[in-house]
């Protein structure tokens, strides 16, 4: 289960929603003049008014971006397209959620200290292997270097802003995880698995059809003495040219769809114990051997308790969230000068 909280969205709307407004003025020396035309007519399209601050058509475009780099990592071109209508929506009521954002943690004298803005900031840049990348990824984001740490403070203010909206939200009960549990038995079904050890001698691209030859017979020697009794596990760890070869081949446990075409058929075909033949992937040459099978069966309810409870308790504080900024909604002010966006 994968929960993407209101907060979240909220929190990364504010660090990319200002990002890159002086980008155009950079623009002059050799910029597309057509382009430049355009985001200054976008930027003067005013949408919405939030207690007298706007919200322009390019501060939209901006939201409408940042929740499209989140969507495209789970849903292919088609699917996208016809979620817009449903992201231009969402990217303006985030660009509205925003303003109510900053004016809250004002109004409530909300701060973040300095150093831990900065200790943030550095956390984010341990992620990447150098400054360059880093700053490549900034740029892609339209988060321009200096509006970085403010960005950041504001996500920390808003983060506990968050936790003082959901201080009152308590725990998944084991009744309500039970009730989810039992209304949705399609959520915890545990697929197919196989548990399996396996010999790999590689092979190479480059590899001259005598090379490959020879290490074709190696690998029919390995077999040949499994079939004579040979423990499987020694002979990995003597033979084997993969990592798993320190634990004697085993791989662990794996679903369908988790390993190559061939490998994977080859597996799953196997009983409890059985050997395969020689088995050629992109990889090398294979010899599998499959020590569990586990067909596909609902996940005990004791198991799911810990996962349940994080996902039941994440969509409690969601709909604290919610009801929070519904009550900052109703409180505002909000004009919508496009006709179109009136709901």
């Amino acid at each position: 289960m994968r929960s993407f909280t209101l907060a979240a969205v909220c929190v990364l709307a504010a660090a990319i929603a200002t990002a890159g407004a002086g980008c155009s003025k950079k623009g002059g020396k050799g910029g597309n003049a057509d382009s430049l035309a355009a985001a200054k007519a976008a930027a003067e399209h005013i949408l919405v008014r939030v207690n007298g601050t706007d919200v322009s058509e390019l501060e939209m475009h901006r939201q409408a971006n940042m929740l499209l780099g989140q969507l495209r990592q789970y849903a292919d071109s088609a699917q996208v397209a016809s979620m817009m209508p449903t992201i231009r929506q969402q990217a303006l009521d985030n660009a509205i959620n925003r303003i109510l954002l900053e004016e809250a943690v004002e109004k409530l004298g909300i701060t973040a200290d300095k150093a831990k803005v900065e200790e943030r900031i550095e956390t984010y840049r341990k992620n990447f292997v150098s400054e360059e990348a880093f700053q490549e990824s900034l740029a892609k984001q339209g988060l321009a270097p200096d509006k970085l740490f403010r960005e950041v403070e504001i996500a920390m203010r808003a983060e506990e802003l968050f936790k003082r909206s959901t201080a009152g939200v308590t725990p998944a009960s084991d009744a309500e995880m039970r009730e989810y549990y039992d209304k949705n038995p399609e959520r915890f079904q545990q697929p197919e698995r196989v548990r399996a050890s396996h010999i790999l001698i590689k092979t190479e691209k480059t590899d001259s059809d005598a090379v490959k030859a020879e290490k074709r017979a190696k690998i029919e020697g390995i077999l040949a003495s499994l079939k004579k009794g040979a423990e499987f596990a020694e002979l990995a760890r003597t033979n084997s040219e993969c990592p798993s070869k320190e634990q004697g081949g085993d791989l662990g446990f794996f679903e369908r769809g988790s390993m190559v075409p061939e490998f994977e058929a080859a597996a799953f075909a196997l009983k409890t114990g059985q050997l395969s033949g020689i088995v050629e992937t992109q990889f090398g040459y294979h010899i599998i051997k499959v020590t569990e099978h586990a067909k596909q069966a609902a996940t005990p309810f004791e198991q799911t308790k810990q996962q349940l409870s994080a996902y039941l308790s994440d969509q409690k504080r969601n709909a604290a969230i919610a009801a929070y900024f519904d009550s900052l909604r109703t409180a505002a002010k909000i004009e919508y000068l496009d006709s179109t966006l009136v709901r």
